[in-house]
């Protein structure tokens, strides 16, 4: 069964859009959305242009996925501080600059949070079977 068709408009509803399904649309509505609630940037200007942010975000989900690339757009904003002279966060400058830095302790949570799930510390029994054990 073929699946439905994701409109436009569904690609830019980032935060109800699953993560398989995110593309370079989706994190710039991520981006531009962040940008207006954070910093109150009214119009977003892209660094580079509009292509060399689309090409840079593609490469970043292509690389790292789109689970590991929206956490670590969510930090970067975190800790981002606007000033007078660079008033916005850029996706280009976030992936460019930011990311190399954020990204391997993003990767290595998940690999810790992965390992974790693949080996339960009680050696996957259920809670029921450890208090009967006990």
């Amino acid at each position: 069964m073929p699946r439905p068709k994701i409109t436009a408009e569904q690609r830019k509803d980032w935060r109800n859009l699953p993560l398989e399904h995110w593309n370079t649309a989706t994190v710039h509505a991520m981006v531009i959305d962040m940008n207006a609630e954070k910093f109150g940037v009214s119009k977003y200007i892209p660094l580079r242009g509009w292509s060399f942010e689309q090409g840079i975000i593609k490469r970043s989900l292509t690389e790292y996925g789109a689970a590991a690339l929206r956490e670590s757009i969510e930090r970067a904003f975190a800790e981002y501080r606007p000033s007078a002279q660079y008033p916005q966060l850029t996706a280009g400058f976030l992936i460019a600059y930011m990311l190399p830095r954020i990204m391997p302790q993003v990767l290595a949570e998940q690999k810790r949070k992965d390992q974790a799930d693949a080996h339960p510390v009680n050696g996957g029994m259920s809670a029921e079977e450890v208090a009967g054990w006990l």
